[in-house]
């Protein structure tokens, strides 16, 4: 769970988090279509719900951002705190309120 500045709280499913990964090897698969990474040893597919992915390690990035350390062994996104936002999926930010 994120709580922003403005009070508002965001929380996150890891599978999703995973799913949304911003690093160029992913998005670079979701504009192809391609629904599993490549040359990442054990690494789920993208598109699959799982209750075993989860983070290993979680590090700040400056000021801005977060990388989190899969237990699939990716590693390389970083998700910065407007991409974080952007994500949030309750209800308010679903309507634009």
């Amino acid at each position: 769970m994120i709580i922003w500045d403005d009070g508002h709280e965001s929380l996150y499913l890891y599978e999703d988090l995973r799913r949304s990964c911003p690093c160029a090897s992913c998005s670079e698969l979701k504009k192809k279509g391609v629904r599993s990474t490549v040359s990442f040893k054990k690494t789920i597919p993208l598109e699959d719900k799982s209750t075993s992915i989860k983070p290993l390690d979680i590090e700040n990035i400056g000021r801005y951002a977060i990388r989190f350390k899969w237990n699939d062994r990716h590693d390389t996104g970083i998700y910065t705190f407007d991409f974080l936002r952007r994500l949030c999926s309750c209800e308010e930010c679903k309507s634009g309120i």
